[in-house]
């Protein structure tokens, strides 16, 4: 479940010779935001961040970030010529891409500034846009910039049920708490979990439990969602993932974790054949020689000698607690 990381495409490197001057009262050095420059993401910031943290379009993720994927990106910024600015274009709801307006929501930013939710207005986002001199994107990475993100306890939740080939029916029956319809767990010694405010939600306490420590958030429980690799996510991934994947294994006619026409056979070419098509199957990704034998090495090989079983268990679950399935 590995997804490649994207860099911004460096247009033009600092070394390279500026477009024709314009009139500038704030300038910072090559690559670099100027003072004006962060005011206004902090202005912005407000209206924007709650959308543009994180992903692809992580433009308020730091100041580096907004500098180097909207001020120096001429496609959003067109420096001294605030009325052909994407960026403006957005503000006024005139723009001409997928979104012909930000935010998104029921009032425009006009009416934000006008009933006091955001303070920075157009005209100065415009006066700053008119005072920019060319811009050029810094060639060095940001080295305080986010670059991975921990999955969700949602995630884990699909993600599990489609690699081991599971699904809510091996975790629960249908229920009803004073004519409300709840999720019953068949039995806790599965570990299941569930989201407080899905449909149907957990009847009992230990799924929603199980939830949370895996940072899942609720907004009927108040609950705050966590994405820190914390020791709770960790050890509540460690249980889940160990008995989730016996489960898998146990389940008639399963063939997510060995499709049809493979083996389970224990010696050395099958498992380590098992190991190369499950790190395309858990991480996206073919495995080298040397990933394939650590594996086998350092997992199989100790665990097997209890049982095959275990030696398919700890595998499976090596696979979805490596830091290739948790962060992308």
């Amino acid at each position: 479940m590995r997804t490649v990381v994207m860099c911004a495409v460096v247009l033009w490197g600092c070394d390279s010779p500026p477009a024709a001057p314009v009139a500038v009262k704030h300038q910072a050095a090559c690559g670099q935001a100027s003072d004006e420059t962060v005011r206004i993401m902090r202005g912005l910031a407000p209206s924007c961040e709650g959308c543009h943290l994180n992903g692809a379009r992580a433009f308020f993720a730091s100041v580096n970030s907004f500098q180097n994927l909207i001020v120096a990106d001429a496609r959003m910024v067109t420096p001294g010529d605030p009325e052909n600015s994407e960026l403006i274009k957005l503000l006024e709801g005139r723009a001409t891409g997928a979104f012909t307006r930000m935010p998104i929501g029921t009032k425009s930013y006009a009416e934000l500034v006008a009933d006091g939710s955001a303070t920075l207005t157009v005209e100065e986002v415009k006066q700053w846009v008119r005072d920019l001199a060319s811009q050029a994107r810094d060639a060095r990475p940001d080295g305080a910039a986010p670059r991975i993100t921990r999955v969700k306890a949602e995630q884990v939740q699909r993600a599990l049920y489609q690699q081991l080939g599971l699904g809510y029916d091996d975790f629960f029956t249908n229920a009803a708490e004073y004519g409300i319809h709840m999720a019953q767990p068949r039995t806790d010694e599965t570990y299941p979990f569930q989201p407080v405010d899905a449909y149907l939600p957990p009847r009992t306490t230990e799924p929603r439990d199980r939830f949370h420590g895996l940072g899942g958030g609720s907004v009927v429980t108040q609950a705050r969602g966590d994405l820190s690799p914390s020791p709770t996510f960790v050890l509540t991934l460690t249980q889940v993932s160990q008995r989730w994947c016996r489960l898998g294994f146990r389940k008639t006619g399963n063939v997510a974790l060995f499709p049809s026409g493979t083996a389970q056979t224990t010696d050395a070419a099958n498992v380590k054949a098992t190991i190369a098509r499950w790190f395309l199957h858990f991480h996206g990704t073919r495995a080298s020689a040397a990933e394939i034998d650590a594996m086998y090495s350092t997992v199989w090989a100790p665990l097997s000698t209890t049982s095959a079983e275990a030696g398919w268990v700890g595998l499976c679950s090596a696979f979805i607690r490596h830091p290739d399935w948790i962060f992308f």
